[in-house]
């Protein structure tokens, strides 16, 4: 009898359980704080109450509740601990701990702390600094952007994009949206399986560094500074106009070759050059270039044989290599590009133009990761690297992915628009025919010397059920090049495609 009541008295008491708790209580705490509690029994929940606010629940061990200390007050604060048990018994516990994140410093000390911070890659401690400068000056364009750089630089990076949004809103400029445009890029390729998100982050990636660009080009001064802004932003043929009119140097001469190379047109390309031997330009420079007129041409025997007549020149090292390179994809002999490649990523600083390369490279090994690796590297170095952006294009289309090619014309076309090289690639993947056929005729229209043009042309018009015409425009094609275009009958979309990736590909250079 006396144990069946010391039971029921037993069973009436309830002892709470005990509670283990970090940080300590009565700590002083900053930044970001994980708090977290153990129980000495199974519970149902924790509650985390702050200053008499519920600010979060955890219903497993170990119950954690992250806590922003800086958006609370500096001082002292009291957090409630509700302990819930399987019996929905609640015990509560009070935690005093002091925020102290230094805010009496000000925001132009951290600012300039973060600064400092972000130029020896601190970037944990940036990220510190930053948020403190965001906390005090909330609608500071400057704090804003450090804070996405210092995102950027931890790999967070929805929340670079939300600050550099925030950044670019606040204080437009070509620096802010550059930061924008990466901090897109990097969403971007941080999607695998939703390609919807993919292609909106590098639509929006390229939209940033368009207005950025255009922003640098409104505040240039030079007219050598505005040519390379202008060769950025993908317009070449305004960029190598505006190196002719500049200051009268082999370099500007040289610079204007450079971007009529870089947009396929060899005949201005060629004046540009006889223009800088006459300024007295270098002479190796002048025959690596002449050698990429001539393979743009269709000669790649003529192109080697002008590289093998050049004498060794230290200087112009990096850039023989990359074009012997440019030969050997031309002629599908992408090991020997590798070879020449590969040593000069840890040599030369020819960023993106690099990587451009090393893609292409790669993926005619059939190296995809690799290839996808400098693709990547490639639009981070340079958000608009149209020739990257048509080349991937291109790639998809050799292996049948003809919608996804088509979305990375497209977004090759947000740069170069009248392109021959792109509008080829959008024709060939354009599912309406009619359109098929006009974008093509717009290529021929813009490269009317390039055999290549005309066989994309024949294709997509025989394809279109125009066959006389799509006869004709092989036949012209021939008639051009009858060493490259020995064809009894417009190819199929995959050839042609792959004729255009192979042999009407651009030249592939450093923009300065």
């Amino acid at each position: 009898m006396k144990l069946l009541l010391w039971l029921a008295v037993a069973s009436a008491m309830w002892f709470p359980p005990r509670l283990s708790i970090t940080p300590q209580p009565n700590s002083t705490v900053s930044d970001v704080v994980e708090v977290r509690v153990t129980s000495s029994e199974p519970l149902k929940r924790v509650e985390f109450v702050l200053d008499g606010f519920v600010v979060a629940t955890d219903t497993s061990t170990p119950y954690t509740w992250v806590w922003d200390t800086l958006d609370a007050k500096e001082g002292e604060h009291v957090l409630t601990l509700r302990a819930v048990d399987m019996d929905d018994r609640v015990a509560s516990t009070d935690v005093r701990y002091v925020v102290d994140n230094g805010l009496s410093r000000g925001g132009a000390f951290y600012v300039d702390s973060a600064r400092e911070h972000l130029t020896a890659k601190r970037w944990d401690e940036a990220v510190k600094a930053a948020r403190r400068a965001v906390r005090l000056m909330p609608n500071d364009g400057e704090a804003h952007h450090l804070l996405a750089q210092a995102w950027l630089g931890v790999s967070q990076w929805a929340r670079a994009l939300e600050s550099a949004e925030r950044a670019a809103s606040l204080a437009p400029s070509a620096e802010t949206f550059a930061t924008l445009a990466r901090a897109h890029l990097q969403v971007a390729f941080s999607q695998t399986t939703d390609d919807e998100k993919r292609f909106s982050a590098l639509r929006a990636a390229i939209e940033s560094a368009l207005r950025g660009g255009e922003l640098r080009l409104a505040g240039v001064k030079g007219m050598s500074e505005r040519a390379l802004v202008l060769a950025q932003l993908g317009r070449l043929e305004s960029a190598a106009n505006a190196y002719l009119q500049a200051e009268n140097t082999p370099e500007n001469a040289l610079a204007a070759a450079r971007c009529y190379l870089l947009a396929g047109q060899w005949q201005d390309a060629e004046r540009a050059c006889n223009l800088a031997e006459r300024r007295a330009a270098s002479k190796v420079i002048l025959g690596a270039y002449r050698a990429l007129i001539q393979a743009l041409r269709g000669q790649v025997g003529n192109a080697r044989t002008i590289l093998n007549g050049l004498e060794q020149n230290e200087q112009a090292e990096s850039l023989i290599a990359m074009v012997r390179a440019d030969l050997a994809l031309r002629e599908m002999k992408a090991p020997e590009a590798l070879r020449l490649l590969v040593p000069l990523r840890s040599q030369s600083d020819f960023s993106d133009a690099l990587d451009t390369l090393l893609m292409v490279a790669f993926a005619e090994t059939r190296d995809f990761p690799r290839s996808e690796e400098h693709f990547r590297s490639a639009l981070l170095r340079h958000p608009l690297n149209w020739q990257a952006l048509a080349q991937k294009g291109y790639e998809l289309l050799a292996v049948g992915s003809m919608a996804s090619a088509a979305r990375y014309f497209d977004l090759a076309a947000l740069v170069r628009p009248d392109d021959a090289w792109v509008l080829c690639g959008q024709a060939l993947c354009a599912t309406d025919r009619r359109r098929a056929v006009d974008l093509a005729q717009k290529a021929v229209r813009q490269s009317p010397a390039d055999p290549w043009v005309l066989v994309v042309l024949s294709s997509v018009q025989w394809r279109a059920g125009l066959l006389d015409e799509a006869m004709r425009a092989i036949e012209r094609a021939r008639n051009m090049d009858r060493q490259n275009y020995n064809l009894g009958s417009p190819p199929d979309v995959r050839r042609a495609g792959q004729i255009t990736r192979l042999l009407g590909r651009r030249a592939v250079l450093p923009l300065d």
